[in-house]
C-alpha cells in the first residue's frame, strides 16, 4: 500500500517520538537501595558489592563508608542518610519530651525533602544513585523513609542479610520449627502500646520471639516475661551480631539475663531471643512428634 507525503510525514513525527521517549527513559537515572548485612563486606552478598562498584553515586553514613571504601573508590557521597533521622538536639527520639518530639518530627520531614530533591536532580541527570542500608531493609527498614517517596519502577532494593539472620548463626539455632512452637514473632518492643497484654494473649500458642531495639527497655520486656512464662523460659541476647570482634552472646532464662546484661552499656545493637528453640535439639524434637 503506497502511502501519501502527509501520512509519511506523519509516520515519521511518530516514530520520532517515540525514539525521543525511550532516549529519554534511557537517560534518567535509578535508585538503588543497597542492603550490605550487619557487620561490613564479610557479611554482605556480591551482588550488594557489585553495584557498589557500578553506581554513579551514593548515600552512605560515615561508618559505612570507611567499612565499604575498597568497593567505593573515590564515588561521590551526597550525605548521610541517617543523619537527623535518630537524634534530636543529640538525643534520642525515644527519650524526648512531648514539645522536642513535634521540633523533631517537624524538622525530620523538611530533612527528608530536601534530600529526596537532590536525589530527583540526579536522577533526572541520568545518574544511578545507591543508598546503602545496613541490615534487611523489607524488615524494620529505615530506607523505606526514602524509598516511598518514589514510584516503584524508579527503585530496585539488593536484599541483605538481617541482623537476626547473623545472630541465629551465632546462636547455631533455627527458630522453627522448634519443639511445639507455632509461629516465629519479631517485633520492637518500643512501638508496642501494651507489651503486657500482648504476650499475655499470646500465651496460647507457643512461639519463638525476636525482639529487636529492645535492650533499653529491658526492664518492661522482663517483667511482662516474667509474668506470663515460667522463669526458666530460656533466652538469649547476641550484641553485635555478625561483627567478627565485637560479636558477644549471653545464655539465661527470663530469671536472670536482666542481670547478666546490665554490665553491657550498648543497647541498641543487640537482639533478644526468648523461646524453647534455645535449649536441647528442637528441630529433631518436631521429627520425632511427626
Amino acid at each position: 500500500m503506497l502511502l501519501t507525503n502527509g501520512a509519511t510525514f506523519f509516520i515519521f513525527v511518530a516514530l520520532v517520538d517515540i525514539l525521543g521517549q525511550v532516549r529519554s527513559m534511557k537517560q534518567k537515572g535509578h535508585l538503588y537501595i543497597i542492603g550490605i548485612g550487619p557487620a561490613g563486606p564479610l557479611t554482605a552478598t556480591l551482588q550488594a558489592l557489585n553495584c557498589i562498584k557500578e553506581m554513579d553515586s551514593l548515600i552512605a553514613a560515615d561508618d559505612t563508608c570507611d567499612l565499604f571504601r575498597d568497593y567505593m573508590g573515590d564515588k561521590e557521597i551526597l550525605f548521610d542518610p541517617w543523619q537527623g533521622f535518630w537524634h534530636y538536639n543529640e538525643k534520642h527520639f525515644l527519650h524526648l519530651n512531648k514539645s522536642e518530639m513535634d521540633e523533631f518530627r517537624k524538622e525530620r520531614f523538611v530533612l527528608r525533602d530536601n534530600r529526596i530533591k537532590i536525589i530527583n536532580e540526579r536522577l533526572i541527570r541520568g545518574e544511578n544513585i545507591g543508598l546503602i542500608d545496613n541490615g534487611n531493609q523489607c524488615l524494620f527498614g529505615p530506607a523505606h523513609w526514602y524509598i516511598e517517596q518514589f514510584e516503584p519502577d524508579q527503585v530496585t532494593i539488593i536484599p541483605g542479610m538481617g541482623a537476626e539472620t547473623a545472630a541465629l548463626a551465632a546462636l547455631k539455632k533455627s527458630a522453627i520449627p522448634a519443639y511445639d512452637s507455632r509461629f516465629v514473632m519479631q517485633t520492637a518492643p518500643p512501638y508496642l502500646k501494651d507489651w503486657n497484654k500482648m504476650i499475655e494473649d499470646m500465651k496460647p500458642y507457643p512461639s519463638t520471639m525476636i525482639l529487636y531495639m529492645s535492650l533499653d527497655h529491658s526492664r518492661m520486656i522482663f517483667e511482662g516475661l516474667r509474668k506470663v512464662y515460667p522463669d526458666d523460659m530460656p533466652c538469649a541476647v547476641v550484641f553485635f551480631a555478625g561483627y567478627p570482634d565485637r560479636e558477644m552472646i549471653f545464655h539465661g532464662d527470663i530469671s536472670d539475663m536482666e542481670k547478666k546484661i546490665l554490665g553491657v552499656e550498648e543497647k541498641y545493637m543487640g537482639l533478644l531471643f526468648v523461646g524453647k528453640f534455645l535449649e536441647g535439639k528442637p528441630y529433631e524434637a518436631v521429627m520425632r512428634r511427626q
